[in-house]
């Protein structure tokens, strides 16, 4: 299987194609970590909601704990401290799922805006690649072979303009027919010069 063009020009048209792909999607992954970083700061109140919460729970725990130990009174004191410190818990549960919703959404918005390009432009990048292959592999298998030289030869002085045969010889059909080698593998050559490839290595 044959990825890149014999010809130097139409080979180096497809290394830069390659790379531009690359660079493409290099380019739009740090777009996409950008849009997720900047999302992501939404969630930044929740930090000092989870640490509110985590010391006001801390705090009325412990007030709770100390007037649990009052005789005789001391059960029936703390119960407005535990409720606090349960309110402490769910400031710190609302922190937590501030912060997952917005990681959640900071990962669909940078998945879109990143993904979409970066798609588009690999699937048709892809795609002309694929056809670029087939057809390589159509027309390039066993270019070396006089049977293939002849077929690639007869298919050259159907489809290509009279014009480019006759610069290559005066009576294109005739040196055809006597089975001429060097106008074999010229015609043979104009056939696979649409796809850069040639029969001589």
């Amino acid at each position: 299987m044959r990825l890149y063009a014999d010809a130097p020009a139409r080979r180096a048209r497809q290394v830069g194609a390659d790379l531009f792909v690359l660079g493409w999607v290099l380019a739009w992954v740090l777009v996409g970590r950008w849009v997720f970083d900047l999302v992501m700061t939404l969630a930044r109140p929740a930090v000092p909601l989870r640490s509110a919460g985590t010391g006001l729970s801390d705090r009325m725990e412990d007030v709770a704990g100390r007037i649990g130990e009052v005789p005789l009174l001391g059960d029936r004191l703390d119960a407005p401290f535990i409720g606090a410190a349960a309110v402490g818990d769910d400031l710190v549960s609302a922190g937590d799922q501030l912060e997952a919703s917005v990681r959640t959404v900071a990962w669909v918005v940078s998945l879109l805006s990143a993904g979409t390009p970066v798609l588009l432009v690999v699937l048709a990048w892809g795609l002309l690649r694929l056809v670029w292959v087939r057809r390589a592999a159509s027309l390039g298998r066993e270019v070396s072979d006089p049977e293939s030289q002849q077929l690639l030869a007869l298919r050259a002085l159907v489809r290509q303009p009279p014009r480019r045969l006759q610069q290559l010889h005066p009576d294109p059909v005739a040196a055809f027919r006597s089975g001429d080698p060097d106008v074999l593998r010229g015609l043979a050559d104009l056939e696979l010069s649409e796809l850069g490839l040639r029969t001589r290595p």
